[in-house]
């Protein structure tokens, strides 16, 4: 079809301007404004393409989008969003300029104050699907001299509370911070998980289940030793009948212990005598045990052990 070219003219100071104005109606709607691109059979559909005018010294032009007041009833909407499709439907993008030599310009997304009523939210909904995963939503901060970190503002003071950035999960800022499920709440780490707090750790009354344990036989392999890397676990005794009054020593081998760890050792089972742990002497990577049968007869079958390592 023929073009429409609608240009103003130019000017020695400032360029002409080009107004398009809707009619008011006193009694009705106003007027709309309506601009639409072209259809096309066999090709894409024609394009719109709303810019400011550039400059070669200064700033360039601003584009502002905005429904007009409404003082008795409400602002109108602004409503951006992409066609339909059978196949795949348009993407969106708000991006600002980069910048060679200042900062590149900043995105606000912000929702107007309310007097009266309550504030309104912000929502970021990923798209949903029947069939397949839903969409995910994303938050990325910027690479640099050092990353950059998303923030969690103070809507009182404006002060940050909490830092979330590739290596900190920081909310120092907040005297209080509550993780509540209904079902399992999992922290998971491929090293080392660690729990720090100047006043203690407090489980409360809850049951702790899920501890590390493990169990072995001492001379299973080696006589006089047993191999049980855990936290805890049971010690069954090589010997089957120890006698009243006597001592039996062998060596726990576990990747746990240092020599700093605090190893308690309890008889679990008596085998019919009274074994008592007189020494549980940690080293780097075992510990020395030392049982004594103080009953006046022997031990009619093996005794067990159970022991804790705290480290």
């Amino acid at each position: 079809g023929g073009a429409l070219s609608l240009e103003s003219g130019m000017g020695s100071t400032s360029g002409g301007s080009v107004d398009i104005f809707g009619g008011s109606g006193s009694s009705s709607l106003g007027g709309s404004i309506s601009v639409v691109a072209g259809s096309s059979v066999n090709s894409s559909g024609g394009s719109v393409a709303l810019m400011s005018g550039s400059s070669s010294t200064l700033n360039s032009g601003s584009i502002f989008i905005s429904s007009n007041i409404a003082p008795a009833g409400s602002s109108g909407a602004i409503t951006f969003a992409t066609g339909a499709s059978s196949s795949s439907s348009g993407s969106m993008s708000l991006s600002t300029g980069d910048s060679s030599l200042g900062s590149s310009g900043s995105i606000s997304l912000s929702v107007g104050d309310s007097v009266a009523g309550s504030g309104s939210s912000i929502n970021l909904n990923a798209g949903s699907n029947t069939g397949a995963p839903g969409g995910n939503i994303n938050l990325k901060a910027g690479t640099g001299s050092s990353s950059g970190s998303v923030h969690f503002v103070n809507p009182s003071t404006s002060v940050n509370y909490g830092v979330i950035s590739d290596s900190t999960f920081d909310f120092s800022g907040l005297s209080t911070i509550s993780l509540a499920s209904t079902g399992t709440v999992q922290l998971t780490s491929s090293t080392t998980l660690t729990f720090s707090a100047l006043s203690g750790i407090s489980l409360g009354d809850s049951n702790v289940s899920g501890f590390e344990t493990d169990s072995g036989t001492v001379g299973s392999v080696v006589p006089g030793e047993v191999t049980i890397n855990a936290m805890a676990g049971k010690i069954t005794s090589e010997d089957t009948s120890l006698a009243s009054n006597s001592k039996d020593t062998f060596t726990l081998y576990n990747s746990r212990v240092t020599a700093s760890s605090l190893v308690m050792v309890t008889p679990s089972n008596d085998a019919g005598c009274e074994p008592i742990v007189y020494k549980a002497v940690p080293y780097l990577g075992y510990v020395d045990i030392g049982v004594k049968n103080i009953d006046s007869s022997e031990c009619s079958a093996a005794y067990t052990l159970s022991f804790l390592v705290v480290n």
